[in-house]
């Protein structure tokens, strides 16, 4: 959930909070409700630019709730998730077994020490970020290149699911320095 999001969040609760104090007040004694009609009648409903400033505190207090009542039905199960249908059924493949496979892939290379790799579902196909650490002396860009190939080849073929692009960051070089212990 995002800043801004949880900012209308706070605002619309506060803004309920406020009102349902106020019915509970007015519920309880009669002449209140009596004298908050008599004036609402009078000095707002009565003025054509106050109705028009009503109404539209109105809308955007129904658009949030219509807005807080979607993102509480919409399910986050799609993002971890690719499916594809078939003759036979559903198949659903994870993301997490996606980045399993672009590590296998990705560390199949020689001259890669440690790889970390991240899908990220792009429409119906995937985006994949891999971070390398390599070791010394190796032509880096032709290693890369060769590991992007490795990877989206691996993905497609394995999964069925396409791949839009695979990024490369080379986290760091390998020293194979080791502490003494004396």
């Amino acid at each position: 959930m995002n800043i801004f999001f949880r900012i209308l969040l706070a605002f619309y609760a506060f803004c309920l909070t406020v009102i349902s104090l106020v019915l509970m007040i007015v519920t309880l004694n009669k002449e209140m409700f009596v004298n908050i009609t008599s004036f609402l009648e009078r000095n707002i409903l009565s003025n054509k630019a106050s109705v028009i400033l009503l109404f539209i505190v109105e809308l955007v207090f129904f658009g949030l709730s219509l807005m807080f009542l979607l993102s509480g039905v919409r399910s986050e199960r799609n993002k971890k998730s690719i499916s594809r249908f078939n003759k036979i059924g559903e198949i659903k493949i994870s993301l997490n077994t996606l980045e399993n496979i672009a590590l296998a892939a990705s560390r199949r290379s020689n001259g890669v020490k440690d790889s970390k790799a991240y899908v990220k579902r792009v429409g119906e196909n995937v985006s994949v970020h891999i971070k390398v650490v390599v070791m010394p002396d190796i032509n880096i860009p032709a290693l890369l290149e060769d590991i992007q190939l490795r990877v989206k080849k691996s993905i497609e073929e394995t999964s069925g699911i396409l791949v839009d692009d695979v990024k490369m960051f080379v986290e760091n070089i390998y020293t194979g320095y080791r502490s003494r212990v004396e």
